[in-house]
């Protein structure tokens, strides 16, 4: 049975987290959503700019055609409008975005971007094509400024902010060309290579926008693989490297963090110790290989009964431990007990024998036995020697007055048997080995507890 079979409820910090894999495509999806986070930041401003340009142009020129009069101003309002509201309402949720989501927004954008940029070009040169040279001049050049401001704001589109600039300045060179003067053929000139320049430094400045996210990703990535190394090397710390069970030291840990549970909610729980009967002969008789492949076995068995409602630990050779939530009176342990019992019914089938194995159970309750972990696990290891007394496969619940009971009858009949020895000469270890004022202070206490 491999380790990662037995996963217990209420133990599942301890266990590993598989770290992902790294590959370009999660750092495209990095990137696309560092993009969408951009265009959240700048998207108004873009679309601010286009609908302030539109508002220009239409105030400024007469209307030449109901298309660009009417149609074509008001489709770029619209459109403008309607985008800017979405990136000021995209804001405040957009860690909470999916990825699909996100990639529609961050192409949809890509494609109306470009198609923005040559409509308000067009306009421009449509509706001031009437107008003497210089006002023509102007509002081509403004439009162009606009757009090109724009751009720089959908630099972390990529190449789609090249396409912008291309697309308001290609019908903006048409209109100086048509317009046919010396200075409008030097503008055109100059707008060219002044759009070369600025699709240069916009390409420039993804490729840093790309770099500095690329480089987040590499540093988040390191630091996510320092932690998963250090959350493996936590569970290796606390898995029992055998059975896959949590190991004392967790088990100890998830004690505590019970109790401190258990005190706020007032809910009761049972911590069980588990010692298997006689398994040191299997292992001499059948060697540790047969005994490992039982102990495995027997970890499955207590990991599935636990399942649910508790969880098992192994705490070292052939003990185990349980936590059992709402188990908080004696018959409720003393059942829980016996249905431990009924998970040792089957043999453990071990390369063709069938080995027969029976378990004590201890159990200590919380709060009823004690409210502290070490307190709580030292009743419970009481009660299972108790349980062993009992002989195979008993069960024995302890609370704190129990368990010191049974230490103070074990030490008077320690103390009495020491008398008899002494008076038959056989008892020269247990002479003078506890005074006979001790025996009459442990025997006032029993007195005591019995009033």
């Amino acid at each position: 049975m491999a380790d990662s079979d037995v996963t217990p409820d209420g133990f599942a910090s301890c266990g590993v987290i598989p770290p992902a894999a790294i590959s370009e495509a999660d750092f495209m999806s990095v990137l696309v959503r560092e993009r969408y986070r951009s265009l959240t930041r700048l998207g108004p401003y873009v679309h601010g700019v286009i609908l302030l340009s539109t508002l220009a142009l239409y105030a400024g020129a007469a209307p030449t055609s109901v298309g660009d009069g009417i149609v074509l101003p008001a489709a770029l309002l619209a459109l403008s409008t309607f985008r800017l509201v979405s990136w000021l309402k995209a804001r405040p949720g957009v860690d909470h975005v999916g990825l699909e989501a996100v990639r529609r927004e961050v192409t949809g954008e890509s494609v109306l971007g470009p198609a923005l940029a040559f409509a308000l070009a067009m306009m421009a040169a449509v509706s001031t094509a009437e107008s003497n040279v210089v006002e023509f001049v102007l509002a081509q050049a403004a439009v162009w400024v606009a757009v090109a401001a724009c751009s720089f704001c959908l630099s972390a589109l990529g190449s789609v902010a090249g396409i912008v600039v291309a697309a308001a300045t290609a019908p903006l060179i048409v209109a100086f060309l048509i317009r046919g003067s010396d200075l409008t053929m030097w503008l055109a000139a100059l707008t060219t290579v002044a759009a070369c320049f600025v699709i240069r430094m916009l390409g420039e400045n993804f490729r840093m926008f790309a770099e500095i996210v690329r480089s987040r990703f590499a540093l988040a990535e390191k630091q996510r693989e320092a932690e998963d190394a250090k959350e493996a090397a936590m569970a290796i710390a606390l898995t029992d490297d055998l059975t896959g069970l949590p190991n004392r030291r967790c088990f100890h840990g998830a004690l505590a963090d019970r109790i401190g549970t258990g005190t706020e909610t007032a809910r009761a729980f049972a911590v069980g110790l588990i010692d298997l009967d006689g398994f040191k002969p299997i292992n001499d008789s059948h060697g540790h290989p047969v005994g490992d492949e039982i102990l495995r076995q027997v970890a499955s068995r207590l990991a599935m009964a636990m399942e649910g409602r508790g969880a098992a630990a192994r705490m070292g050779g052939d003990e185990f431990a349980i936590l059992c939530d709402g188990v908080g009176a004696r018959a409720e342990a003393i059942a829980l007990g016996d249905e431990i019992q009924a998970i040792f019914a089957a043999p453990f089938a071990v390369d063709g024998l069938d080995v027969a194995l029976t378990g004590a159970c201890g159990f200590a309750l919380f709060p009823a036995s004690a409210a502290e972990p070490d307190e709580l696990v030292r009743v419970a290891d009481a009660a299972l020697y108790r349980a062993k007394a009992i002989g195979r496969g008993g069960v024995a619940v302890c609370d704190a007055t129990a368990e010191n009971d049974a230490v103070d009858r074990a030490a008077l009949e320690d103390a009495w048997r020491g008398a008899e020895g002494c008076a038959s000469g056989r008892g020269a270890l247990f002479a003078g080995a506890m005074p006979a004022a001790m025996v009459a202070e442990l025997i006032e206490r029993q007195r005591g507890r019995a009033a």
